[in-house]
């Protein structure tokens, strides 16, 4: 989805169509030979890239101008589009590529686990590992320099969402029932919040010193960014929580049977300084 323009591009099949939005009314719809497995807007609205499973990859415009780049042996996974105009997308044979505006190959980066999503933060990547049935991290890539810099290893297990955070820093979930903070440019590990015995899967920071995740208990788990400490956790959907993000000085969160649940914060200073008068914090029930 491309909030520039507000369009939104579904791929079914073999094609990506491209839809205005509000309305729906349909613009165009792009072919492929195979199955469509990634599709991003540019910053612009204007421009998008598709890449298919058996290697294609497309750019088209608005206009109708149609770019071509090299096919992939392996298979596209993922695709994203920098703000400068640069392309960079990963293969099923763990080949990360970096392409000028006009699709000359500027780095062909091997990477040590595949990827199905690209997070971009300035002059650094993070890749968010697919599942492949045996442990896989993260990958930070310089793309100023076109060099790995580093895996994010620490998680034991799947890391199932890596997202980019005030100060440069990422923070991860997985897994094992942790979220990690991790510095953005050296990948150094910086700090563990530990949840429970069951998996998280999406975590963020809601404000400034509050760092919370969501996991497969259904849970919303709170901590203390600096210290690592859980302040409480709160019953927020009756199935896995798969999707925390905050707008706002909300939280919206998303269960996987489809469910959405808008939450307000108190303000995290006093959160903090409550939980620092009790060995344990409260834990807050249905």
């Amino acid at each position: 989805m491309s909030g520039a323009v507000d369009r939104a591009a579904i791929a079914r099949g073999n094609t990506v169509q491209v839809y205005e939005l509000p309305g729906g009314r349909r613009l165009r719809t792009i072919g492929h030979d195979a199955a469509v497995n990634a599709v991003a807007f540019a910053t612009t609205g204007r421009e998008i890239v598709s890449g298919a499973v058996e290697g294609s990859l497309l750019v088209t415009r608005d206009d109708g101008a149609r770019l071509v780049l090299p096919a992939s042996p392996g298979g596209i996974d993922a695709v994203v589009f920098l703000p400068d105009g640069r392309l960079v997308s990963s293969d099923a044979q763990r080949r990360l590529r970096i392409y000028n505006p006009g699709g000359a190959v500027l780095a062909d980066l091997e990477i040590p686990t595949r990827a199905m999503s690209l997070r971009v933060n300035g002059a650094r990547l993070v890749t968010v590992p697919m599942y492949t049935g045996g442990p896989a991290s993260p990958v930070l890539v310089d793309l100023e320099h076109y060099r790995v810099v580093t895996q994010l290893d620490g998680h034991v297990g799947r890391v199932v969402s890596a997202r980019w955070i005030a100060g440069g820093q990422i923070l991860t979930a997985g897994g094992d029932g942790t979220a990690r903070l991790w510095d953005g440019m050296t990948g150094q590990l910086r700090q563990t919040y530990q949840g429970g015995s069951q998996p998280l899967y999406d975590a963020t920071l809601a404000s400034d010193g509050l760092v919370m995740a969501g996991g497969a208990d259904g849970r919303l788990r709170f901590w203390d960014q600096a210290s690592g400490r859980q302040l409480w956790a709160l019953h927020a959907h009756p199935s896995p929580i798969i999707g925390v993000h905050v707008e706002g000085g909300d939280i919206m969160t998303r269960g996987i049977a489809g469910e959405l649940s808008r939450w307000g914060l108190p303000n995290p200073g006093q959160v903090i300084e409550s939980c620092g008068d009790h060995d344990r914090c409260a834990i807050v029930k249905p």
